[in-house]
């Protein structure tokens, strides 16, 4: 197996590319201020640059190349080396990686950089994953989307930003009793805590898909009784509040 780490970071052509804009904006003075805003976007983009360039290198380095290895018990052989573009924090980066696969014409492929860096759906790394599933608790996709776009630096589509809560959530219920003890074991109660609140709520959430959902429809019209009623693969779902107030009734800790 073999790992290299030979970086130059500041020979890189990002920081050279970097370094030329800063000496050509100090010489645009000489002839009247610049547009601070135009300089703004510009540096942004130079700095974006010079990170995918040392994400990319970064990302390399977690390849494997070995005549075999043992994933869960299970030996590998190598099969392809070919570029793969992955989404960082900064935009798309591109990298060289090994693939292998067990015994089988059907058998699955294994990615040790994938395994190795935590890249996520085989295509997020893992800050970019973050900020992604942040902003997708927050927003709709569509808003997510204009909204990186408008930062500038990493830009998902609208759809893959909807897979993502989708890929992340079938990862924590496999490991949801576990994970939630362990985040309820690092909550705690102010000692200055008197009363408890607890408020509760519901918001109409996209939980079928569309054509599952007309098929059910279509059956209930069929069937007597009341009829549907709704938009279309959405149900109501529960969400909450607990939030402590001190004896004055000044909040503390809300908790969602």
């Amino acid at each position: 197996m073999a790992l290299e780490y030979s970086a130059e970071p500041l020979q890189s052509p990002a920081s050279q590319r970097l370094e030329a804009f800063l000496r050509a904006r100090r010489q645009a003075w000489q002839q009247g201020g610049p547009e601070v805003e135009q300089f703004e976007r510009e540096l942004h983009e130079q700095i974006m640059r010079l990170e995918r360039e040392c994400v990319a290198e970064e990302l390399a380095h977690y390849d494997v190349t070995a005549a075999r290895i043992e994933v869960g018990g299970v030996g590998y052989q190598p099969v392809l080396q070919a570029p793969e573009t992955y989404l960082s924090a900064a935009g798309p980066v591109r990298v060289e990686r090994h693939l292998y696969r067990p015994a089988g014409r059907n058998a699955k492929s294994s990615c040790p950089l994938e395994l190795r860096a935590g890249i996520i759906n085989g295509y997020w790394t893992p800050r970019a994953a973050r900020h992604g599933a942040f902003v997708m608790a927050q927003l709709p996709a569509g808003p997510a989307e204009a909204l990186f776009q408008e930062l500038g630096a990493m830009q998902p589509s609208r759809s893959t930003l909807d897979r993502l809560p989708r890929t992340l959530a079938a990862h924590w219920e496999a490991q949801r009793a576990h994970w939630e003890a362990a985040v309820q074991r690092q909550e705690t109660v102010p000692a200055e805590a008197t009363t408890l609140a607890i408020s509760v709520n519901g918001v109409m959430a996209p939980l079928k898909p569309q054509a599952q959902e007309r098929a059910a429809r279509a059956a209930k019209r069929a069937a007597p009784g009341p009829q549907a009623s709704g938009p279309t693969g959405y149900r109501e779902v529960g969400c909450g509040t607990l939030t402590l107030y001190e004896a004055e009734g000044e909040r503390l800790p809300t908790l969602q």
